[in-house]
């Protein structure tokens, strides 16, 4: 029978692998303490610059001195040709660290009796009339401007606001007693003369005005 041989480490040999054994975890802790620091600055560094870019951004609107939202209704009781101007005013008041743009959009129009929702505008827990009819707020817009003799402005000395600044936005509903079309001018009149008997209470014309406004983005 053939006996068997085991193989044992000489001293020499011992002492070399408990070398290679401490070096290897020596590098392995060094490799990770790098990596953990490396990571603590990459966190640090982004946390930094994240703090650093963040500005206040704030706007906010007031009629008559009156804060409100940005939902603006435009009321004309009584509404004929060579009526006074209704005009009315609101302040846009940028209180945070950025310009901000400022655009309006038309979101409903009633017309006596007839009602118009721009449902791109409508927010979260809005309702639609029963009767209404849904468009968008580009066609309400045209509408107002185009299909009668009156018509609605809105006018700003700067689209875009400073930060820490206030514009003022002039909304204006004009019915001049000669708008260049007489048939026109004779059909609305007559429609709001019988309109104001059957409802003495009741507005002749609602509109509710949106003002959306953004940040202000620099062109390069």
């Amino acid at each position: 029978m053939r006996k068997r041989h085991s193989k044992k480490l000489t001293r020499k040999q011992k002492r070399i692998k408990t070398r290679v054994k401490i070096r290897t975890l020596f590098l392995l802790v060094i490799t990770l303490m790098f990596n953990t620091y490396a990571w603590f600055l990459y966190v640090s560094t982004v946390s930094s610059s994240l703090t650093a870019h963040v500005e206040a951004w704030h706007v906010k609107f007031k009629v008559d001195d009156e804060l409100v939202n940005r939902d603006i209704p435009i009321v004309i009781e009584h509404a004929y040709p060579g009526m006074t101007d209704e005009v009315k005013s609101v302040t846009i008041i940028n209180d945070g660290q950025k310009d901000a743009d400022v655009r309006f959009a038309i979101k409903s129009i009633r017309i006596f009796d007839e009602i118009y929702i721009a449902t791109d505008l409508l927010s979260t827990g809005d309702s639609i009339p029963q009767g209404a009819i849904t468009t968008t707020s580009e066609n309400l817009n045209n509408k107002i401007q185009n299909d009668y003799p009156f018509y609605l402005s809105v006018e700003s000395s700067d689209d875009t606001i400073g930060a820490n600044s206030e514009e003022t936005l002039t909304i204006t509903f004009t019915w001049q007693y000669e708008s260049g079309d007489d048939e026109t001018d004779t059909s609305y009149g007559e429609m709001a003369y019988s309109y104001y008997n059957a409802n003495p209470t009741s507005q002749a014309i609602e509109m509710v005005i949106k003002l959306i406004v953004e940040q202000h983005k620099e062109t390069v």
